[in-house]
């Protein structure tokens, strides 16, 4: 599982319904990233992004079981990424804040985009033990910082260790 986020200087990867910055750049190379994947993003996360989602397969993890169109929605992580397995795509966490708290353990590699400033917002990346992971690859670009993470072997943890549904 890979994760993919932008998030601001200060961590923030959201404002009400939406993001803080309009860096189409960004949101296109994120895009472009995701295209044929399969995607595990929670509701409000997919209610912002779910109609531009290049990814084949959306996966909602959701409280609520109530359907969402072109999803398959799931109430548990566990169930989530069995779901997402048997698609046989690459596997994106792509948010919320939730999401990505309950995923970074999971994942071998994380594409992170920090959009330059510091911006106000209600929703924040989660801190994640940065010795645990070797910066792979990086790009400067005008207005935001790219790093892909690879988790450092030792440190990943095995996604059947998760309790049943």
């Amino acid at each position: 599982m890979k994760i993919i986020a932008a998030m601001s200087e200060n961590r923030v990867i959201g404002l009400g319904n939406g993001m803080p910055w309009d860096v189409p750049e960004e949101y296109q190379q994120y895009r472009e990233l995701t295209r044929g994947s399969t995607m595990i993003m929670g509701r409000q996360s997919f209610e912002i992004f779910g109609r531009d989602a290049t990814a084949a397969h959306l996966v909602v993890l959701s409280h609520s079981p109530q359907p969402v169109p072109r999803a398959t929605v799931c109430q548990s992580l566990a169930e989530a990424l069995n779901a997402a397995k048997a698609f046989g795509k690459p596997i994106f966490s792509g948010g919320g804040a939730s999401v990505y708290a309950q995923t970074i353990p999971l994942a071998n590699e994380m594409l992170l985009s920090t959009i330059k400033g510091e911006f106000e917002g209600d929703t924040y990346f989660p801190e994640f033990n940065a010795f645990e992971w070797q910066v792979v690859e990086e790009r400067d670009e005008e207005r935001y910082l790219f790093r892909r993470w690879a988790r450092r072997a030792a440190n990943l943890v095995d996604s059947s260790q998760l309790p049943p549904r």
